[in-house]
Formats: structure tokens, sequence, C-alpha cells
């Protein structure tokens, strides 16, 4: 297989990595501001394409891995002139890699390094934009205790109007739904801090394959209504629910 096909590999994997690693770092830190976590994703991706490019330098000068002193000692290379630069231009204008048995340089191999600097970058901010944290008090820097409805209820509908309903009444309107079947049904989840004012509620639908339970599918159809304080104690005291432990992600 070409070097460049395993490159891209190797890229697309640090860059999912790097997602995961900074969801679980905001997880963490209880981050839960948006702007904050793009932000941070946008760091680190551009830290780590510099230091990934500083060891592949390093690499080529030492024709071999170069130790971890020297490693640390020319980080700075970037900032005054030095052979890591000399060694960039001579990338740029000799290539280091083939495609088809054609030497890759000049502007198609900017299109590359660009195309990979994108992906490192690209797919932590990505992450954090998909990725709805869990709610988090910032009034007491904890997360809301996450509680699940034990009744499986039918599948939901129309998100939009399910939430109108239950947040005009949770508990009649949940009462209202019908059970659910084993293979297809709804989880009811309750984001509940007593000292907070505001509540959360999160609805899912759960369809499990008949022949193969391990393959679940799990459609979220609203994602953290806000309830009243009054009416989420309501939800709780109203069905059986238990306490679920800490979530990774």
């Amino acid at each position: 297989m070409p070097i460049i096909y395993i490159n891209v590999l190797l890229v697309f994997g640090l860059g999912i990595v790097l997602g995961y690693s900074i969801l679980l770092l905001c997880k963490l830190s209880k981050v839960g501001n948006y702007k904050i976590r793009i932000g941070l994703a946008l760091l680190i991706g551009i830290l780590t394409l510099y230091f990934q490019w500083s060891a592949y330098l390093g690499y080529l000068i030492n024709e071999g891995l170069p130790s971890l002193k020297s490693y640390i000692r020319t980080l700075g290379w970037i900032f005054y002139d030095s052979i890591e630069k000399e060694v960039i231009v001579e990338l740029y204008h000799y290539g280091a890699y083939e495609v088809f048995n054609t030497q890759v340089t000049d502007y198609a191999l900017l299109f590359i390094w660009f195309l990979e600097a994108a992906i490192i970058i690209a797919i932590p901010i990505l992450a954090v934009f998909r990725y709805v944290p869990l709610p988090i008090s910032d009034t007491y820097n904890k997360f809301y205790d996450q509680y699940t409805i034990e009744k499986d209820f039918r599948s939901l509908g129309s998100g939009e109007l399910t939430a109108y309903r239950i947040h005009t009444g949770p508990a009649v309107a949940l009462q209202e739904l019908e059970g659910g079947k084993a293979n297809r049904h709804s989880k009811i989840k309750i984001y509940y801090l007593p000292q907070e004012s505001k509540q959360y509620l999160k609805a899912e639908n759960i369809s499990v394959q008949r022949r193969n339970e391990s393959k679940t599918e799990v459609d979220v159809i609203i994602k953290y209504l806000e309830l009243s304080t009054p009416h989420a104690k309501e939800l709780l005291e109203t069905f059986r629910h238990r306490k679920d432990g800490f979530q990774l992600l």
C-alpha cells in the first residue's frame, strides 16, 4: 500500500482520537460553553499539527527518531532560521512520496499538506458541534444527576409536538403514553439538581433488532427540554426510576 494512503488513514485516526480526547477533557473539566469547547478544539488541533510536523522533520534530519531532549530543544524552529524550514522547502520541491509512480511535489504536495491540516483541525471541532454535553450547573459547578424512568413508553413521533405536550404537563403527558414493545420503545431521562430552578428531560426512541439484540439504534427525539423544578420532581415521584452512574461521555 502506498505510503500516502497509510498517511491518510493515520491523519483521520489522529483526528478522531483528538476529537474524543477533547470531549473527555471538557467532560472532566466541566466545560459546557460551546465557544470555549470550540476554541479548545481549535487550539489543540493546531498544537498537535505543529508537534507532529516537528517530530516528522526531526526524524528526517536525524535519519531516525530524535531523542526527547533534542525534540524539545528544537520545538521553536518556526520562530527562527532553522534547518527544519530548509527541509520543508526541499520537500516542497522534491517531494516525499509517490502516487501512481509520480512524485508528489509543489502545489499538489501543498494541497495534501493543507488537506491533512484541515482534517486534524476540523474533526475535533466537528466532534464538539455534534456532541451535546450533559447539563452542567454553572452556579454549583457540577453535572446534573441523571435519572432514567424504568417504564418503556411507545415510540414517540414528532419531537416538537411531544416536547410541547410534555412541557405543558409532563406527568400527565407521560401517563397518557402507552407502553412500548420490547424491540421498539422510548426511554425518558430526567436531569435533576434540586438546588437549580430549571431541570431537563431527554427522550430517545430505541429500536432493537429481533435476531441481534447487540444492534440497537438510538434516536434522540427531545434534547434537554427545560422543565421547572416542581415538574421534574413530580415526574420522579410519579414514575419508578433509577439513578444512572457516571457517564464518561
